[in-house]
This record gives structure tokens, C-alpha cells and sequence, in this order.
């Protein structure tokens, strides 16, 4: 009887993962992200490789981290933004202190409700007197299957043992700048993350995985957001110089 109970939910793990890797749902990623906070009314950047004058002086630079719900969809979902994850973007945004191109970096606190609107946002800025808020958002994605190791599963052993589950993990990471004093809205960066791992079914979690893809993209991340403010600083300098 006891080792029924254990064969089992074994069998239903391996009948429920008996699959091919399907690979991501990469439009359905995009449709998520797109659901982001509703800036409508807001002001695009007329040109998203010049930054406003304004900018190019050292920034409060505040970061707001998107918390939302969408509908269950076939192996895609969101994460929680931990306090790990949110240190390690504010480090990976150090250079720029370094660079003075932003003096401080504030995080806004997570609220009660699932999303603040615009004018909350705003607000929540005005009163540590940032310039210029980092809103970033991310959505992960899981592809289990199994492969040749899973045929040992039935076993028992073979559950615990055989490396017979696939796990890739795919975390993606989007940034929009949004310049407060100016009501104007930056062009988008975007990050990718992505892990795998292999094992047997019964050791196997998917969202350990998916929390390395995430660390991944907050890396890449990093690298992107200090090199795109640089970038766009060393515009705004060269277009002041070029009217002198």
C-alpha cells in the first residue's frame, strides 16, 4: 500500500509532463507586457535618441516596480519583485552615480493596491522630489518536458534518480524612463533571461528556475540601462556644444 501511494502521483507527474518541449509563447509574453500601467495622455519622446536638456544634469533617478495580475495563460507568469531583486537592479544602476549622471536613487514603495495609476505615481515622486522614475516590469515562462531518462520514472527509483525532466526557464524584463518635470515618455528597454535545468521529476522546481532566469535578466539589464543613460547624456552634451 505504501509504495501505491507513492506510485502514483508519480505516474500522474509523468503523464502531465509526457510531452516535447514546446518552447515559449513568445507572443503571448508580448501581450502581457503591453499590459502595462496606462500612460494614456502621455507624451512620447518626439525622438527617442534625444534626451531633453533637462536630463542631461544629474538626475533623482526613481524607480517604480510593476506589480500585476493577468490571466492564467499556458506556462506563463508573474513575479514577485523580491527585495534581492531590487537591490541588485539599484547596484547595477551604481555607475552611474559614479558617472554623476544620476545624485540618487530612490525605490518607491510597494502599495497596497495592485497598480498605481498615474497621477498616484506622480504623486508618490513629487515627495522624494524625483526627477525622473524607471518604471520596470517582467514576465517569466516555463517549457517542461521530459526526455529518453523519464521511461525509468514507473520504477519508483528511477523518479528520485534518473534525470528525466527538462526545465527551461525564460524571464523577460522591460524599462521605460518617464521624465516627470517634462510629462515625456522614453523609448523601451528590454532584457532577456534564460535558464535550464535537468533532473529527475521529483527534485525538479520550476520556479527555482525561473528565479535564475530572472537574475539573469536583471544583469543584463543592468548593463543596458547604464549604457543607454550614457548614451543618451553624451547626446544631449554634444548637442549643447554644437549651439555654443
Amino acid at each position: 500500500m505504501t509504495s501505491l501511494r507513492w506510485l502514483f502521483p508519480i505516474l500522474f507527474a509523468i503523464l502531465s509532463a509526457c510531452s516535447a518541449s514546446k518552447g515559449f509563447d513568445r507572443a503571448g509574453i508580448q501581450e502581457s507586457l503591453h499590459q502595462q500601467l496606462d500612460f494614456a495622455g502621455g507624451r512620447e519622446a518626439t525622438h527617442p535618441t534625444t534626451i531633453n536638456p533637462s536630463l542631461a544634469e544629474s538626475l533623482h533617478l526613481g524607480i517604480y516596480f510593476i506589480r500585476r495580475e493577468f490571466p492564467a495563460r499556458h506556462s506563463i507568469q508573474t513575479m514577485e519583485w523580491l527585495s534581492a531583486d531590487k537591490d541588485a537592479v539599484v547596484q547595477h544602476l551604481a555607475p552611474l552615480r559614479k558617472d554623476k549622471i544620476v545624485r540618487e536613487v530612490t525605490v518607491l514603495a510597494e502599495p497596497t493596491a495592485l497598480t498605481l495609476t498615474r497621477q498616484e505615481l506622480r504623486q508618490a515622486s513629487a515627495r522624494f522630489g524625483i526627477d525622473v522614475l524607471l518604471l520596470v516590469d517582467g514576465v517569466g515562462a516555463v517549457d517542461r518536458y521530459n526526455n529518453a531518462y523519464a521511461l525509468l520514472y514507473p520504477t519508483v527509483l528511477g523518479a528520485w534518480l534518473a534525470p528525466g525532466t527538462v526545465i527551461d526557464a525564460l524571464f523577460i524584463l522591460t524599462s521605460r524612463l518617464w521624465d516627470l518635470r517634462t510629462d515625456q515618455l522614453l523609448d523601451q528597454q528590454t532584457a532577456e533571461g534564460q535558464a535550464h535545468r535537468t533532473g529527475a521529476v521529483v527534485l525538479m522546481d520550476n520556479t527555482e528556475t525561473l528565479k535564475e532566469a530572472k537574475g539573469r535578466a536583471i544583469d543584463i539589464f543592468g548593463e543596458i540601462a547604464v549604457s543607454h543613460l550614457r548614451s543618451l547624456t553624451a547626446k544631449q552634451a554634444g548637442n549643447s556644444s554644437s549651439l555654443r
